[in-house]
């Protein structure tokens, strides 16, 4: 009568029988294997082949410094692409190779082997020769951004015209034209205006968007020379305040004299102070600058004894 197995022994049988199973040996040992693929099974002249993978059951604390080679051969037998590549640290690995050249010189299939320590894997891609692969145009263009701008205002109310050139450059269209808002040759405001603009290939692809500032400074305050006379006159008592204040108006509104825009004080005066006349007198007879004298004008208007 045999005796019966004890639980021992059973134990010990079931550890080996799973084991083998998961793909370990009785004493341990891993049992690697090669999985992989190609991104597609044929190619034409200039398609670039993606071949991916995984080594199975691998272990960076053992195989870290094994290599996965690989080789290339043409319908002939003939070796036409080789290398080696460090799969990571799961085991996962990716190479390319283009398909076409010199060396694709038939059409037909091209077989790929893999190894890896003793394990071999054989995968293969067709080529097609006589095909030529255009690639997609995925990449955008690039718009060279111009430095900012600033300008002087040209009327007295302070919108300027102010041009600009902004360029981009792509690597399938070569140059492209960006669209910016506002757009060259527009009337711009005193003050800052921030300027915007993007640019698009034939294939669709949007560049990054710039932008810029356009400044526009306020007039500079402009007084003809001849002007002083006006001054003369009013300090020499030979025209009144009223007649004054009417021929500096006439000029402002004409273009003669350009300050730049001023806001209406909140309070008013009727009558023109002492200081205002002083100015005129000193500026006439050379004693003060232009920007002195404007400084009188301008609170005029402030005060909107000159009305413009």
């Amino acid at each position: 009568m045999k005796k019966p197995i004890t639980k021992a022994i059973f134990a010990i049988i079931a550890t080996i029988l799973v084991s083998s199973t998961v793909g370990f040996s009785a004493f341990g040992e891993t049992k690697l294997s090669i999985e992989s693929h190609t991104n597609k099974s044929s190619y034409i002249n200039g398609e670039m082949v993606i071949v991916s993978g995984t080594i199975k059951n691998y272990n960076s604390e053992i195989h870290s410094d094994l290599k996965l080679s690989y080789q290339v051969s043409d319908p002939s037998g003939n070796i036409i692409t080789l290398g080696q590549i460090n799969p990571d640290s799961k085991g996962a690995f990716t190479f390319k190779f283009l398909a076409g050249g010199a060396y694709y010189t038939q059409s037909g299939e091209y077989p790929i082997q893999l190894s890896f320590a003793e394990q071999e894997k054989k995968l293969s891609i067709v080529f097609i020769s006589g095909g030529t692969f255009i690639q997609k145009d995925v990449t955008p263009p690039k718009i060279l951004a111009p430095k900012d701008i600033v300008v002087e205002a040209q009327t007295r109310d302070g919108v300027t015209k102010v041009t600009f050139s902004v360029s981009a450059i792509d690597d399938i269209d070569k140059k492209i034209k960006p669209i910016c808002k506002p757009s060259s040759g527009y009337f711009f405001g005193i003050g800052d205006t921030v300027v915007k603009c993007t640019a698009k290939d034939t294939a669709g692809n949007f560049a990054t968007p710039v932008s810029f500032t356009v400044t526009v400074n306020p007039p500079l305050t402009s007084i003809p020379n001849w002007v002083k006379n006006v001054a003369a006159f009013w300090c020499e008592n030979k025209i009144d305040d009223d007649s004054f204040v009417e021929g500096i108006q006439y000029l402002i509104n004409n273009g003669i004299i350009v300050i730049p825009p001023t806001s209406p004080s909140l309070i008013k005066s009727q009558e023109i102070p002492l200081w205002v006349k002083n100015n005129a007198c000193w500026w006439s007879g050379g004693s003060i600058t232009d920007g002195d004298f404007a400084y009188g004008i301008e609170y005029l208007v402030r005060q909107e004894i000159i009305r413009i």
